[in-house]
């Protein structure tokens, strides 16, 4: 039974017959509940009969068992009772299928009539809507014969309106031209102005039909009738003035209402007319200011823009009332009479080239570029030409000109009401004038002969420079160098006021090459400027005392050190002033030009010189303590008895310190005089430290002596800013300067302090004292030896026993045996 059921479960499985998926059948399950063992998806048969028929007993015999599960008793029923129950549904179910049957076929009579009923139904439904169809088709075509004729109708009535449209323009076309050469014939300009409009008008309704002989006809008499016009209003032109036959205000009306005609004939037509115009009134400048005449020359430039400006006054005057404003003729005229100058000009220099005066060639650049200012702001059309009465003359000085313009636009504003209405006016009037630019117009030819005024300024930069160099008081004051008493004046100075001069001169030329060029030129004067401080750096350079830039400077007076002190404060104010000065010329030179002015090398020599004069200064006072120093290694230090007062020579430098520092840092500025107090301790404190050790023998008493004095020393540098006088410098500002003197005079005091100390514990207290990370520590032992006055044998030893290490154990030994030595040794008076 097992095999078979489990052969069963695989055909199954394989077949896929029968087998529904697991969530339908729980969902099949859910929707329709069902008892019957029977109707299970996994019923298994040989299951199902061995729960009925558990053994052979239970065949024959019932019996009620328990149902461990459900708690239930289950009655086991006999075979023969259980087949007798099988056949009795078998045969009930049967039963059931024949009714079905039966009825089932009742039913299918009647759907077949039905069906049939209905096909019926549907046959006399098509046969209705196709009538319908037929009578909508005949509808239609009734409709359609109804539309063509109306549509035959409506375009015989667009036909016959645009033939009476076109027959009654071609009449007001005809009558149009007919009129117009008959109002042309009577000089009856201003009717004829309005028609032309209206013929052009009514010709551009005709274009579809210029094949037509009788348009073509019209065109023809029209272009005929409009060079007609043309040459007969320029003939008008042309005898304005010379007619004594019509009145001069019936004349000014006619050419006014010419001009109108003119402007109705088109673009072309009133440019020729302004071209007939400029050249007929230039024709007289070319006469007088042509290349080869008299007035040719470059000093005459004045009188040819004051041909102009009388030529436009009378222009003002004759034809003021009847071109008409939106032409800008005066304009025309001033750009035609621009180029016809630029022209004249460019013959004129060419053949100048070898004599060529410079003088007048810059004096006639100005002149020409003051005229088209003059012009820019009548006549231009940019945005800056709107201006108030107070910035006419800006930066155009004041020459009569100028005067003359802001005066007049005074009067205009007095006129309009005021200085706003004005500007509305002047903005409006200059919206409808022809966008010109007469910038450049004429003064752009002058450029490639202004080489020369590049020379010129060179010139001129030369000679300031040998004004400066002879004009200049170079000396720094009478002052006696011993006593240190003020001579002179009194005058008190802090820089050269040739530097003043020189930086003055290059703003103003700026200024007027500025006005003259912003291009290559400006460029090249730039470079010149740069030339020209490098020149009065040289010159103010060789006005140091000899042997500033080696080590050969001798001792210094206080006049030689007011004079460095002037050469250091005159290159600090250039070099401070350099940077705006490159920042004008970058402003207004041309932007592809900016790259080429660059005055850092020269800001960077004027730097240096500062620094040179300062170093020359503290190379003064190197000297001079030098001298007071060597008195010092003078002194019988190996033989020195007691320890008392600061020596001699401390209170020389202190004197020398008081009487000359304070000069030199008074005149100094704040930055250049902690940077000279810098200086001055990095090279007088290694100084004092080398005269030191010039020194032949040194006692223990004369170490401390020397410890005395050198904390002394000590003191008078801490106090060297204090010397300037006047308010005390913050202590952040001196921080800098006392840890350099912390740091030098720290390793002086070590020597000294090394000095004083015994032989036995010389080189413990040498490397506890020195500084650390001193690269100069052997030989500064060595020096300590010899001024002890230790054997060659013994200074071996000892820098031998440097050289290999002293033990740590040692340095403790050192410290508990010798404490209260070292307390009695360098317990000094302060």
């Amino acid at each position: 039974q097992r095999s078979w059921k489990a052969t069963a479960r695989m055909e199954d499985e394989q077949s896929g017959e029968g087998v529904f998926g697991r969530e339908l059948e729980k969902t099949i399950k859910e929707v329709v509940p069902n008892l019957d063992p029977l109707d299970a998806p996994e019923f298994d048969p040989v299951a199902y009969i061995n729960e009925i028929f558990p053994d052979e007993r239970s065949l024959t015999h019932a019996k009620l068992e328990s149902d461990d599960v459900s708690k239930k008793r289950r009655p086991h029923h006999r075979l023969d009772v259980r087949l007798a129950s099988v056949k009795r549904e078998m045969i009930s179910i049967s039963e059931d299928i024949s009714r079905s049957v039966r009825q089932h076929s009742c039913q299918r009579m009647q759907t077949k009539q039905a069906v049939d009923d209905a096909k019926t139904s549907i046959q006399d439904l098509f046969d209705k809507i196709r009538g319908i169809k037929e009578k909508a088709e005949k509808s239609e075509k009734m409709v359609q014969e109804i539309c063509r004729d109306i549509k035959s109708l409506d375009c015989a009535k667009t036909h016959l309106t645009t033939t009476i449209a076109a027959l009654m323009k071609l009449h007001m076309l005809v009558q149009a031209v007919d009129m117009l050469v008959k109002m042309s014939e009577q000089k009856q300009y201003k009717e004829v102005a309005n028609r032309l409009g209206a013929v052009d008008m009514l010709f551009l309704d005709f274009q579809s039909y210029s094949h037509i002989p009788k348009i073509q006809q019209l065109k023809k008499t029209m272009v005929k009738e409009r060079a007609k016009l043309q040459t007969q209003i320029i003939a008008e032109f042309q005898s304005y003035g010379t007619n004594p036959s019509m009145g001069l205000d019936d004349m000014v009306v006619m050419l006014r209402e010419g001009c109108l005609v003119m402007q109705a004939l088109g673009v072309k037509a009133k440019d020729e007319l302004l071209i007939w115009f400029s050249r007929s009134k230039l024709a007289p400048y070319t006469n007088i200011f042509g290349p080869g005449k008299p007035a040719a020359e470059l000093r005459q430039c004045d009188r040819r823009y004051a041909w102009l400006r009388r030529t436009l006054r009378e222009y003002d005057e004759q034809f003021g009332g009847i071109f008409p404003k939106s032409w800008g003729v005066p304009a025309v005229l001033s750009r035609d009479f621009c180029y016809l100058t630029k022209d004249h000009l460019r013959t004129v220099l060419k053949s100048q080239v070898q004599t060529m005066d410079i003088n007048a060639l810059v004096a006639a650049l100005q002149k020409t570029i003051q005229f088209e200012q003059e012009l820019q702001v009548r006549f231009g059309n940019t945005n800056d030409d709107v201006k108030d009465s107070s910035a006419v003359t800006k930066g155009s000085g004041m020459d009569a000109n100028s005067i003359k313009t802001r005066y007049k636009q005074e009067m205009e504003e007095k006129k309009a009401g005021g200085k706003e209405k004005y500007l509305s006016q002047m903005a409006a009037a200059k919206a409808q004038r022809p966008k010109m630019d007469f910038r450049k117009i004429i003064s752009s030819v002058f450029y490639g002969y202004l080489g020369e005024y590049v020379k010129l300024e060179r010139e001129n930069i030369a000679k300031l420079l040998s004004q400066v160099e002879k004009e200049e008081k170079w000396s720094g004051g009478n002052a006696d160098e011993d006593s240190g008493a003020d001579g002179g004046d009194g005058e008190e100075r802090r820089s050269y006021s040739g530097s003043e001069k020189i930086l003055i001169y290059i703003k103003k030329s700026l200024q007027r090459c500025s006005r003259l060029t912003t291009g290559a030129v400006l460029a090249e004067i730039a470079k010149e400027y740069r030339q020209g401080l490098s020149d009065y750096r040289a010159l103010i350079t060789s006005k140091l005392p000899r042997g500033s830039k080696t080590d050969s400077v001798q001792q210094l007076s206080r006049s030689d050190n007011e004079r460095c002190c002037l050469v250091a404060n005159t290159a600090e104010d250039c070099k401070d002033i350099i940077p705006g000065i490159e920042r004008a010329i970058k402003n207004v030179l041309d932007a592809k030009y900016t790259e080429e002015v660059d005055f850092s090398h020269e800001q960077s020599q004027f730097a240096a010189l500062v620094n040179l004069a300062v170093e020359t200064v503290v190379k003064g006072f190197i000297f001079r303590l030098g001298k007071i120093l060597s008195m010092m290694t003078r002194m019988p230090w190996d033989k020195w008895e007691s320890v008392g007062d600061q020596s001699e020579y401390v209170n020389q430098i202190n004197s020398m310190f008081s009487q000359y520092v304070p000069p030199v840092s008074k005149m100094l500025s704040d930055a250049y005089h902690l940077f000279f107090c810098n200086q001055l301790a990095k090279a007088c404190i290694p100084l004092y430290e080398e005269h030191i050790f010039k020194c032949k023998r040194v006692n223990a008493l004369g170490a401390q002596q020397l410890a005395l004095d050198s904390h002394a020393i000590k003191s008078i540098f801490l106090a060297i800013p204090r010397l300037r006088g006047g308010e005390n410098l913050p202590a952040r500002r001196t921080r800098a300067f006392n840890r350099i003197v912390d740091r030098e005079m720290g390793r002086v005091v070590a020597i000294v302090k090394t000095l004083a100390s015994p032989t036995d514990c010389l080189i413990a207290t040498c490397r506890t004292l020195m500084p650390r990370g001193d690269t100069r520590f052997s030989e500064t032992l060595t020096k300590v030896l010899y001024l002890k006055g230790l054997k060659k044998q013994q200074q071996e030893a000892l820098v031998e026993t440097y050289n290999a290490g002293v033990e740590a154990k040692d340095h403790v030994a050192l410290d508990k045996k010798s404490d209260g030595h070292f307390k009695r040794i360098f317990n000094f008076r302060s």
